[in-house]
């Protein structure tokens, strides 16, 4: 499916506090701004102190005139973590597409042994409940090859791009890296939203 041919296109984002959600909400943006593209972004809820919850969204399109994505709305639910993909589901549209970051970060609640994490066959099981389509990608994998664990952000903004859903290029998705983030930083950064970028988009083209 091509973003081009696509009125607006409603994206949440959810994830912990330190994986880089709100970095990542930036960047789309201003890759969607520098590409002439109307949007708009809001932080729904949340802190983005390390391990709280957070989700953003973001809104591209000419009738994007709010950052505010009703439940049963969202055409792409992007999670940096199973449990937090989970957390936001329903906001997800009849047939709308999850792109899902299959690394696991433990809650502080896990950690303690306050509760259990659900298995990824469960956790799958309910995602598939909302919309048959999926995509997983070890963004943590994919990070570490890039050359840092830290560039997990942008390995999932790759991978949202390489989704098709939106009218953004990668191109333009470096080019706002580049440009966001110290020179030293910029052949990791690059780097990630290349491999992101390649394993989703060959996973839409199956």
């Amino acid at each position: 499916m091509s973003g081009d041919t696509r009125n607006t296109i409603n994206i949440v984002i959810s994830g912990v506090g330190g994986q880089g959600v709100l970095t990542l909400a930036e960047i789309l943006a201003k890759t969607a701004l520098a590409s002439s593209h109307n949007v708009r972004v809001g932080e729904i809820h949340g802190m983005a102190q390390r391990g709280g919850h957070v989700v953003c969204t973001v809104r591209i399109g000419p009738n994007a005139h709010g950052p505010i994505v009703d439940p049963g709305t969202a055409d792409l639910l992007v999670g940096f973590e199973p449990v937090e993909t989970l957390r936001e589901i329903s906001s997800i549209k009849q047939d709308g597409y999850v792109l899902l970051s299959t690394h696991v970060q433990y809650p502080v609640s896990v950690s303690m042994g306050k509760s259990e994490y659900p298995s990824q066959k469960e956790i799958l099981s309910e995602l598939n409940k909302f919309t048959p389509n999926i995509f997983e990608i070890d963004a943590m994998k994919f990070a570490k090859k890039a050359g840092s664990s830290r560039s997990l952000n942008m390995v999932m903004l790759g991978a949202i791009i390489g989704t098709g859903l939106t009218p953004l290029t990668k191109q333009a998705a470096i080019e706002s890296v580049t440009s966001a983030f110290s020179k030293r930083f910029e052949p990791i950064n690059s780097r990630a939203v290349e491999l992101g970028f390649e394993e989703i988009s060959k996973q839409f083209t199956k």
